[in-house]
């Protein structure tokens, strides 16, 4: 059931090298897209690195159980590699090193990969949290920057960042519209306002913007936003047009 998110987000489809950027909004979790995209990578035999601040390995490891697939086995003959960006952040802070190299450090790590596969793709999870890290704006968005350049000069490479976006005059909202220039894919993800529901699970809202230097450069001013219910299930999600649940 991870097949709806895949061909949303194009990656079942031979494109170049593209940037997926998921706002989350208001608090509400987008780990469920991550998972469906790792289901999606193993069974394309394409390798990820996920880098994380947000979910552990244990919380990916568990919903992949759920949707038929053993990531800890992936992780043990290094086809992903999970990388606890946190963990390495708070280190170097308790070491009292200088801030720590975070572009150099992933790109070890991918170069690392490619000495082995073809395609690699990183996972951003979390980039929020480097603010309670007490990072920049400058030091979070250079990082971004540098890693999503050097990640997509590879052919039919994926980057994938979770933003969280808590407030509309909140850094994370600037970092998150920041993303979303670089994005070619932009998904934003939205509790219902009503609440809880049996039915549905929340809001997903998705538009193109690589698409305005598609048909060989012609730009195209208006991009269509796409919306969609969803619903979550232990083995995927399921979505629906708006008006159909």
């Amino acid at each position: 059931m991870s097949s709806d998110i895949v061909t949303l987000l194009q990656l079942d489809k031979v494109l170049s090298s593209r940037v997926v950027v998921v706002k989350e909004i208001n608090r509400c979790d987008s780990s469920f897209i991550t998972s469906c995209v790792l289901n999606h990578c193993i069974k394309n035999k394409t390798a990820v690195i996920i880098v994380s601040t947000h979910n552990s390995l244990q919380h990916y490891q568990n919903v992949g159980l759920k949707m038929n697939y053993n990531l800890q086995r992936y992780v043990d003959t290094g086809f992903i590699d999970y990388f606890h960006l946190g963990e390495y952040c708070i280190n170097s802070l308790l070491s009292d090193d200088k801030l720590p190299q975070l572009f150099v450090k992933v790109k070890e790590k991918v170069l690392a990969m490619r000495e082995k596969h073809e395609v690699v793709n990183v996972i951003l999870d979390g980039i929020s949290h480097l603010f309670d890290l007490n990072y920049s704006l400058r030091d979070v968005n250079l990082f971004c920057k540098e890693l999503i350049q050097f990640v997509t000069c590879y052919n039919n490479s994926f980057v994938l960042c979770h933003c969280n976006e808590a407030h509309d005059d909140d850094v994370t909202s600037v970092m998150s519209n920041l993303l979303s220039h670089k994005a070619h894919t932009l998904v934003k993800v939205e509790n219902l306002p009503s609440g809880w529901s049996t039915d549905v699970s929340g809001h997903l809202t998705i538009t193109y913007p690589g698409l305005k230097y598609d048909n060989e450069h012609f730009y195209i001013m208006d991009i269509k936003p796409y919306k969609y219910l969803f619903k979550l299930f232990d083995r995927g999600v399921k979505l629906f047009a708006p008006g159909t649940v």
